[in-house]
């Protein structure tokens, strides 16, 4: 009789544990899910140094949503190149935001 209801307990422990794990993994999966979506709303991240005549250049963070600037902010970081220094970037590269 003791071993019956002992068999009976570790099959119920098992069961629990398998749901637990069940659990666990279908609800992240379920919040990446609402998460990804969210954030592949057609946003786009990304930053980007915008240059004066003078070579000083300040990095910006731009959020585009459908191809529009969303926001712009500035990171805090820049930097003053030397006279003699030009920008590698394509004229097209240098002006396009959220093409």
């Amino acid at each position: 009789m003791e071993i019956k209801s002992s068999f009976w307990i570790y099959i119920l422990l098992i069961l629990c544990l398998i749901s637990l794990v069940l659990i666990t993994t279908f609800s992240s999966k379920i919040t990446m899910r609402i998460i990804e979506k969210k954030e592949t709303k057609d946003l786009q991240g990304f930053t980007k140094a915008i240059c004066d005549d003078q070579n000083y250049c300040e990095d910006y963070e731009i959020v585009c949503e459908q191809k529009k600037v969303k926001s712009f902010t500035p990171t805090g970081m820049a930097i003053q190149n030397s006279n003699n220094w030009n920008d590698s970037r394509t004229p097209e590269q240098i002006e396009e935001m959220c093409g």
